[in-house]
């Protein structure tokens, strides 16, 4: 159960950051949808694909700070871009490095 509503919260926050992070002055890839795979208790796949349109998209993330005493998160990360057609994946771990949304580039 508790999986499973991890999954669920990730899936939700990853189809819809699109709206939030999108203006209407970028190019927006279209057709998009994304997911996890191999979910364990500990991590999986979260996953994003555009089937077309203009622009590129990436996944922010968050790490958890490396001193454990500061119990605090670092945000700011992006992985690299990919064009419609590319499958966009990244390996995240619960408590350690987490998709915070879906960005256009």
């Amino acid at each position: 159960m508790h999986i499973g509503k991890h999954a669920a919260v990730l899936a939700a926050s990853l189809l819809t950051a699109t709206a939030l992070f999108a203006t209407p002055a970028q190019a927006q890839p279209t057709g998009c949808s994304g997911g996890t795979l191999n979910p364990t208790g500990t991590g999986g796949t979260a996953w994003y694909y555009c089937s077309g349109g203009d622009g590129q998209y990436a996944f922010s993330y968050r790490v958890k700070h490396p001193n454990p005493q500061a119990d605090t998160w670092l945000y700011g990360y992006r992985t690299d871009c990919v064009s419609p057609g590319q499958l966009l994946q990244f390996n995240y771990v619960w408590g350690q490095r987490e998709v915070t949304g879906t960005v256009f580039c």
